[in-house]
């Protein structure tokens, strides 16, 4: 059961909510099943019985039960946006008791879907102490336990687990599951696994206990730490099957170290162990405030390391950062037989480990700063001012020249105003105007007109040497914000301005319906994103799942870890051959002075809600060391 066959099946077991083809859940309170809609749900033609129902629900009087259905089928054939707008359409007064219930665990479904784990957690306290039947609590309790993992709070997700595990019965379903308990502690960090051990020798003590066993123990130690455990809790359900493919496994495939603890000296008795086999090391922050930002880097390093097909490809061994001092972190991962290190994230990190010694083995941070310099240091980071300054390229290379900015009024707003600006004026460009908005306020309108009042062409009859108008708006935003801004734009400058934006316009997700307000906003950002069926198995199509389980702000993550792993083995190349270049998911990647990646992204038009290609992102000169968010 090799490691990414347990995060896949971690992330894709809330799939399991919707049933497999053929199927039928069963549903309690309504009318007789109508045989139509029952052939196409089990035929697998969900969105075929999405469409009975809702005939069903505007020619019947059982109006709200059958559209609870529609947007169940319509969930399960993939269409979130028109289950949504069907689920919100149904008055939960109007059903049974066991409909109400089933319509709470249809909007949390929707709702982690949409990564909104706080929502659908307070959907699902409604439930709780409610009286579940008909396999509710099966989908109650994996609901609950996918909306922990989507918060960080992994001993809880795999507590929920452990709580389904009773309830199951099909040895697919309880392989499963066990595989994403065993998933969710072993992102734990060892002291934590320590720390809350219980005292009594309950089920989940037990998987806790086999995790730090499995975690800490040395592969010559690990049969009589097994039996032991073994007689700690007899019949536990992890032991059999499930427990041999985990020790398999072990020292096999990508290996998850002690975090921060030292390796205990075998006993004087025993002859001196083998040298260790070489590997990767990845230093990430796994727990503390960007344990999310580092699940996701993880999530693309494991996916590109089962998608290698290099028989010789060395095994990872994550350690967390934030146990104890990065250099010393370091240091140990070198010793043990290390031949690169991934990592560490945060900007303070790279630059500790820069200055605190020696670097036997190259380093391929996760971030970029000025501060850090060394000649085994290499820097890839997902910067926004690398962003700002490609679509800055690409209005320049449209001929525009006379820039208003319109940014949020936030710290973050600021930063892309100070860079903007600085690198508009060393292409020749001038900044007329620049104008603040309240990020996600209600209305956005007064900012927009005042700014865009700066955009009037100069009088009839004005001197030759009038101030020139602006001839373009550059837009920092998200996706939110975007598109409350866009029609303003639109209304007011009667279409004369087009506007370029930062890639935070982009939400990542395809939403023709809500993107038409984006129309003619062009942007940069990652190939990975904007190709979708482009990468094989690493293409965000082919790793949909492990994104639909990712909070949307981390997504491009993703991306940073699948080209992380991949770049290992070609830092030396880059060195040799300033030439090189990769076309990686973050962009096509060069390496910079100070070992600096570059990454040229492409760019996109939002054209009757869709995307429409421009073409690779202009780079017009070396960048400046850019300032980063963490």
């Amino acid at each position: 059961m090799p490691s990414a066959t347990r995060l896949l099946a971690t992330l894709s077991l809330l799939l399991v909510l919707a049933g497999c083809a053929g199927q039928l859940p069963r549903w309690g309170g309504g009318p007789e099943p109508d045989p139509q809609a029952e052939s196409l749900f089990r035929a697998g033609d969900y969105e075929g019985a999405m469409h009975r129902y809702r005939h069903l629900a505007q020619t019947t009087r059982d109006h709200d039960y059958y559209l609870l259905r529609a947007a169940d089928a319509a969930l399960r054939a993939g269409d979130g946006r028109t289950a949504q707008q069907l689920a919100d359409a149904v008055d939960p007064r109007e059903l049974e008791k066991f409909d109400r219930n089933q319509y709470l665990l249809l909007q949390s479904r929707l709702d982690l879907n949409a990564g909104r784990a706080r929502d659908a957690m307070a959907k699902l306290n409604i439930l709780a102490g409610e009286r579940l039947e008909g396999g509710q609590e099966v989908h109650y309790r994996t609901l609950r336990a996918s909306a922990y993992n989507q918060l960080g709070d992994m001993l809880a997700s795999a507590r929920e687990r452990v709580e389904l595990g009773r309830l199951l019965s099909d040895p697919e379903a309880i392989r499963k599951n066990n595989e994403a308990i065993y998933d969710a502690l072993d992102r734990l960090p060892d002291q934590a696994l320590t720390e809350r051990l219980a005292p009594e020798s309950d089920t989940l003590s037990g998987w806790m206990d086999l995790t730090h066993v499995l975690k800490t123990t040395p592969p010559g130690g690990l049969s009589t730490a097994l039996n032991e455990w073994r007689t700690r809790y007899p019949g536990h359900p992890a032991d059999g099957g499930f427990l041999d493919s985990l020790v398999r496994e072990k020292g096999l495939k990508v290996q998850v170290s002690p975090l921060g603890q030292a390796a205990e000296a075998p006993p004087a008795s025993q002859p001196p162990a083998a040298p260790a086999h070489p590997f990767i090391g990845v230093l990430l922050p796994l727990s503390g405030p960007y344990a999310a930002a580092s699940q996701a880097i993880r999530s693309g390093m494991l996916a590109a390391y089962y998608a290698d097909p290099n028989p010789a490809k060395l095994p990872l061994r994550f350690v967390d950062s934030q146990a104890g001092d990065v250099y010393q972190s370091y240091r140990k991962l070198a010793e043990e037989g290390a031949s690169a290190v991934v990592g560490p994230l945060t900007k303070e990190h790279v630059v500790a480990l820069s200055r605190g010694g020696d670097l036997p083995v190259p380093v391929l941070a996760l971030n970029q700063t000025a501060e850090a310099d060394h000649e085994q240091l290499f820097q890839l980071g997902l910067t926004p001012e690398q962003d700002v300054e490609q679509a800055a390229g690409s209005a320049w290379f449209d001929a525009r020249q006379n820039a208003l900015v319109l940014a949020p009024a936030t710290q973050f707003g600021q930063r892309m105003i100070k860079h903007f600006t600085g690198y508009w004026r060393t292409l020749g460009g001038k900044v007329l105007a620049v104008k603040t908005y309240p990020h996600h306020g209600p209305d956005l309108a007064a900012p927009v007109q005042e700014l865009l009042a700066k955009a009037a062409p100069p009088p009839a009859g004005a001197a030759p040497n009038a101030a020139q108008p602006a001839d373009f708006v550059f837009l920092i935003a998200d996706a939110r914000d975007a598109r409350s801004i866009m029609p303003q734009i639109a209304t007011h400058a009667a279409g004369r301005l087009p506007v370029y934006g930062n890639s935070h316009v982009y939400s990542g997700k395809s939403d023709p319906a809500a993107d038409q307000d984006l129309d003619g906003l062009i942007f940069c950002d990652l190939p990975w994103l904007l190709n979708p069926n482009d990468g094989g198995p690493l293409s965000t199509q082919a790793l949909a799942t492990q994104i639909q389980q990712t909070p949307p702000d981390y997504v491009k993550l993703i991306a940073l870890g699948l080209d992380a792993y991949r770049l290992v083995p070609q830092l030396r190349q880059f060195k040799d051959d300033p030439q090189y270049r990769f076309s990686g998911a973050t962009g096509t990647l060069s390496l910079q002075t100070g070992n600096r990646f570059q990454r040229q992204l492409e760019c996109a038009q939002f054209a009757g809600g869709t995307l429409q290609p421009r073409g690779t992102a202009p780079v017009l000169q070396s960048p400046t060391p850019p300032v980063t968010a963490r």
